[in-house]
């Protein structure tokens, strides 16, 4: 199967710049699969290393968006592609916003131009003994924001180390434990949150609203937190439609403090449970 564009961009990868570097933080040094996805976005997306892709990618890659290649032949395959794109101008801005990582798992949410359309993704990888085995994703087409002083991605990028990942989480699972239960869940939101979701964010809806409508089906997949942010994998179905749903939520004072989400709709043909 021909890479397009917009395949390629379904690995969230188009716009990683060669100057992709963490941002220094002496905590960031003893978190090595969050350094070894970085490293891989860096060095195999941005300067298209094709000749490092063992060194990150198992040959059995599992790959959950349904437009790529399994294995590391479908890496190998997108690099290619990205290497009949022009490189990104050095020193241009890093599209990757936020990391969390838990474990095996770490969870990557960029802001990325491609051809001319901005676009927001949540990128989940698993890692064994620091090797990439296994990818999910969600993208959204995002609207023009200009102007805006609260935009899909803007917002607190670093993490809180001092906050307990356990408490985080234990707080996000809390809440949508009520929600799944059809209990009230606001309790759970602190007053002054920020909401980055423009559909939870419409007057009158909330994010307890938002995420509780009656005609919404919830499935939970993961929930993986580091320090103050908790990332969710979900998916939800609508009007007969099923959605990958992948949240962050950021927790201040055993309160949902702020929240991020990117949806997608699951391809015509594809089963729901294919894509987690």
């Amino acid at each position: 199967m021909k890479i397009t564009p917009i395949l390629a961009l379904g690995v969230c990868c188009i716009l990683i710049c060669n100057a992709l570097v963490a941002k220094s933080h002496t905590y960031m040094d003893t978190i090595t699969n969050k350094q070894k996805v970085l490293s891989f976005y860096k060095q195999i997306v941005g300067q298209r290393k094709t000749e490092l892709i063992p060194e990150f990618i198992i040959e059995d890659y599992r790959q959950h968006n349904p437009t790529v290649k399994q294995g590391r032949a479908g890496i190998t395959e997108m690099v290619n592609y990205l290497k009949t794109l022009p490189l990104p101008s050095e020193g241009a801005k890093s599209p990757i916003i936020r990391a969390i990582q838990e474990g095996d798992f770490v969870v990557t949410h960029l802001d990325i131009q491609f051809m001319g359309k901005r676009m927001a993704v949540i990128d989940l990888f698993k890692l064994k003994d620091g090797m990439l085995t296994e990818h999910w994703d969600a993208i959204q087409p995002l609207p023009d924001e200009s102007g805006k002083e609260t935009t899909s991605t803007n917002g607190t990028a670093e993490i809180d180390h001092h906050t307990s990942a356990e408490n985080s989480k234990l707080i996000v699972d809390q809440f949508y434990k009520a929600i799944l239960n059809k209990q009230s869940a606001n309790q759970f939101i602190d007053a002054a949150y920020i909401e980055h979701d423009a559909a939870a964010a419409a007057p009158g809806v909330g994010l307890a609203g938002y995420l509780g409508e009656p005609e919404r089906a919830v499935k939970i997949h993961r929930i993986i937190a580091e320090g103050d942010f908790v990332a969710v994998q979900s998916q939800f179905s609508r009007s007969g439609k099923t959605f990958v749903f992948n949240e962050i939520f950021r927790v201040a004072g055993r309160k949902i403090a702020e929240h991020w989400s990117v949806e997608q709709a699951i391809p015509d043909g594809v089963k729901p449970e294919d894509m987690f």
